[in-house]
């Protein structure tokens, strides 16, 4: 008999699932511009979207049972979403601060939120917009000034977090959006954060202080959100470690294995991912990684690959997979009758979630993506063109006094830029 809690079902799913990544049309996904992001990396998404997927099935369960929606009371199906929400955390500030690292020259920040927000906002608000039309078409939704604002607020890019029009569907989005607004909050920091990365000191000194800061307040009983600022500083070190050339020189087999075995340590000794003893391990398993374990090529694989392009998608659209298969009465009886049905069950739920989140990339994620570039290029373009203009104006009117300050400070930020 299978068990609910067993362990093995989950591999079973994400087993059946790879060969829907070999299809034709999974050779569209994907992004301009990649060439510069660690392949490896890009295949460790979608397997960390795909653990958060496994961990709120099991809680699915619970709420369809009881109309609870809490953790799982499982050594395996409990920390698995922890550890995919950690390590996407560390992927996030290894990359960004990354950019600071390599960047030659100042960082145009206003550019860089203004793609951030094209590469989450359409997806994000398909999303939020299609569970708030669930509510809407549910009734029951008070329609007053309040539930007008928390709606605006909802739409607003996942930079404040999602709050439900009503009490009545709490989990359509199965509550993954919390993660967004502390990504939002990286984001802003970046400006603060390029003054200590231009120092040879400060850039290895401040992801190792803020790492020891959340360490030490997370054994003193601080909040969970130290631990998620030591998953940022850990991607930061990480980074720094990289861009100073203090990897690990082993062979990617050993590396994968030492990876593999950390992982391994996270699950058989603590209950929580957000702790400092498994908030260490994730930081030491993704360096590997970006020192050049590939668990064995699995990372690096293309298909792996092809579902890491389409991870926000399957994180995101997670919550109505599941309504979806769910709300068909008869599916829903026979998946509540044992354990084995129910997790044939949810590798159907699994199975449409890949292809909601193939078609949302393909159709809203990646157009979106694109646009971004565009209006960032026609922004850069605009901005540059204002000082060559102000020099052929005054070059085709000699007899005009020029303001000897002013033309020197147009020259310094056309070069800054």
């Amino acid at each position: 008999m299978i068990g609910l809690y067993d362990i093995w079902p989950a591999f079973v799913a994400v087993a059946l699932l790879w060969p829907l990544a070999g299809m034709p049309l999974f050779q569209r996904v994907g992004f301009e511009s990649n060439s510069s992001r660690v392949r490896a990396i890009d295949g460790m998404r979608g397997y960390l979207a795909l653990a958060v997927v496994l961990h709120h099935a099991v809680i699915y369960h619970e709420l369809l049972a009881t109309g609870a929606w809490k953790y799982p009371p499982s050594d395996f199906y409990g920390p698995l979403g922890q550890v995919g929400v950690s390590l996407f955390f560390i992927i996030s500030a290894y990359l960004f601060w990354g950019k600071l690292l390599s960047a030659k020259s100042s960082v145009d920040f206003p550019t860089l939120l203004l793609k951030r927000a094209f590469r989450i906002g359409p997806l994000y608000v398909l999303a939020v917009g299609m569970a708030m039309a669930l509510e809407v078409a549910d009734g029951g939704i008070d329609y007053s000034f309040a539930t007008y604002e928390r709606a605006f607020f909802n739409l607003l890019f996942g930079v404040f977090r999602y709050v439900p029009l009503s009490s009545s569907r709490v989990c359509d989005l199965a509550c993954v959006t919390w993660t967004l607004p502390y990504e939002w909050l990286l984001y802003f920091s970046l400006p603060i954060a390029a003054i200590f990365s231009r120092h040879p000191v400060a850039r290895i000194g401040l992801p190792t202080v803020l790492l020891a800061f959340s360490v030490l307040m997370s054994v003193n009983g601080g909040t969970t959100a130290y631990g998620y600022l030591g998953l940022f500083a850990g991607g930061m070190l990480c980074a720094t470690l990289e861009a100073n050339g203090l990897l690990v020189k082993w062979h990617r087999h050993a590396l994968s294995a030492t990876a593999l075995a950390m992982l391994v340590c996270i699950f058989a000794i603590y209950k929580t991912a957000y702790a400092p003893g498994p908030m260490l391990l994730c930081i030491a398993t993704f360096f590997l990684v970006v020192t050049g374990a590939d668990f064995f090529g699995l990372l690096t694989a293309s298909r792996s690959v092809r579902l890491g392009e389409i991870s926000f998608g399957i994180y995101l659209l997670q919550g109505l997979a599941f309504v979806s298969i769910f709300s068909i009465a008869p599916l829903r009886t026979f998946a509540m009758d044992n354990a084995a049905q129910y997790w044939l069950v949810i590798l159907i739920a699994m199975v449409l979630l890949v292809f909601m989140a193939l078609a949302a990339h393909l159709v809203v994620e990646k157009p979106g993506v694109s646009l971004g570039n565009r209006l960032a290029a026609v922004l850069r373009l605009s901005t540059q063109r204002q000082p060559r203009e102000t020099a052929a104006a005054d070059a085709a009117q000699p007899w005009r006094v020029r303001d000897v300050s002013q033309d020197s400070l147009q020259v310094d930020t056309a070069q800054e830029r």
